[in-house]
């Protein structure tokens, strides 16, 4: 029996998520995702309204063609960040089968395809929970629990009569996670005890040390800098992932603790954030302002200028985006201005590429030319460093490993790392997208 694992993008690149598992001719897609960096070098793209072509060629989403016209039986999103998830409304509609998500994942893709205009997507949407296993014509699909930087993520493991391939794209080993799953390490140590074929292990941050830090210690890094910006009685602007929710949450309460009215403001914020809590992920305290339509966002930031010191703004912008909120507040464009003693808190890193390294450093220099004070580097990573890699793959003890989901310098951390716990050439495999890997047989 012959397991073949054929990447579609996401491979040499951070982003643009995609890949097949076959067994038997059989196919499982994991993920539809966008590469960011990439369509934010567009100017005023609009991503619904571009046809499939367009996008594939500005490296935009996966090039799929290798797998049009194969037995697809089943599309997995394993969380909602859109470098899973964006392509969907571009690729779906070539497949008749199924897709499945956690209720959050599968709650954000509706808002993709709801903004696609090209392709009228009809594949049934089916709800899993972490911990769940459906039968896909004959392969077994396992939901197993994992913490990420968004809730609801999931790692999947597919079972099939070749063997199991775990896919492992995105996860962190945190044991405060503050809010929704640990990653499920007894579930993990039962795959290894079973016999795993093959793991594919995310490489986003694995040229970083670690051990990754727990969303516990970013929240308490979060509130020694949240109570000094406020003693110093400037305006206090904060910006993270939007859908980093357990940090917003901290965000919110650590400014109700000390004294100011938080508020919410951008549209991906809002989406985020109203999901969550309408399917009761997330309690938000009751006098919180959420808002994403620009007329309300412009009427709410009207009023917290002539009372600055009373509120806390969380704004859309952590990467330096061109249209979100913090960098049109720096560029003049709304009715707040930025003071000598403002206090801006950036919680996200700035994910990996000239782009945002760029739109990031200039955003800065925007808002420290105009008086305000810069706090960096109040976050934790939701992907794992270089040790909890190495604790992951001795976790899952796979026969095979291969690296996903980074660029090619950090795919070859992992094998190093694989090198190191024993693994031969002939078990590490750097693929390249579009190049389909055979394994048995």
């Amino acid at each position: 029996m012959v397991v073949e694992i054929l990447p579609l993008g996401g491979l040499g690149e951070i982003g643009k998520n995609m890949t097949a598992i076959g067994f038997d001719g059989k196919y499982v897609i994991v993920d539809m995702g966008i590469r960011l960096d990439v369509i934010l070098g567009f100017e005023d793209v609009d991503i619904g309204s571009m046809s499939r072509e367009e996008l594939i060629n500005i490296k935009g989403i996966p090039d799929d063609a290798a797998l049009r016209n194969h037995d697809v039986e089943a599309i997995v999103l394993t969380h909602g960040h859109l470098d899973h998830i964006g392509a969907i409304g571009k690729l779906l509609h070539a497949y008749k089968a199924p897709i499945y998500g956690t209720p959050l994942t599968i709650e954000l893709a509706k808002h993709v395809i709801r903004e696609e205009r090209g392709f009228k997507v009809k594949n049934e949407l089916k709800t899993v929970m972490p911990g769940e296993v459906v039968d896909a014509n004959g392969m077994e699909l396992e939901f197993i629990g994992a913490t990420h930087s968004i809730l609801q993520t999931i790692l999947l493991a597919i079972h099939g009569p070749g063997g199991a391939v775990l896919c492992a794209s995105d996860f962190k080993l945190d044991d405060e996670p503050l809010l929704g799953n640990k990653t499920d390490y007894h579930r993990l140590k039962k795959l290894a005890n079973d016999g795993l074929l093959a793991a594919l292990v995310g490489a986003v941050r694995v040229d970083e040390p670690g051990p990754t830090g727990s969303e516990a210690h970013a929240k308490e890094m979060l509130r020694e800098v949240v109570k000094e910006a406020i003693s110093n009685g400037g305006a206090v602007l904060a910006t993270t992932f939007s859908s980093h929710i357990v940090r917003i949450k901290s965000m919110v309460d650590l400014s109700l603790e000390l004294g100011r009215t938080p508020v919410l403001l951008g549209r991906s914020l809002y989406n985020y954030c109203t999901a969550a809590s309408q399917l009761g992920l997330v309690k938000f305290p009751s006098e919180l302002h959420i808002h994403g339509r620009p007329n309300a966002v412009k009427n709410l930031i009207r009023k917290i200028e002539e009372s600055r010191e009373d509120y806390v703004l969380i704004a859309t912008g952590h990467q330096g985006e061109p249209t979100a909120l913090l960098t049109r507040i720096a560029d003049k464009q709304l009715p707040f201005k930025v003071r000598e003693g403002d206090e801006v808190i950036f919680s996200a890193s700035v994910i990996p590429n000239p782009i945002n390294e760029s739109n990031r450093e200039l955003l800065e220099t925007k808002l420290r030319a105009q008086g305000a004070h810069v706090y960096k580097g109040i976050h934790v990573s939701g992907h794992a460093g270089r040790c909890d890699t190495a604790e992951f793959i001795k976790l899952v003890g796979p026969e095979h490993l291969v690296p996903c989901h980074s660029t090619v310098d950090k795919l070859k951390i992992v094998t190093d790392i694989g090198r190191e716990l024993g693994y031969s050439n002939g078990q590490l495999h750097i693929l390249q997208n579009g190049k389909c890997l055979r394994l048995g047989g």
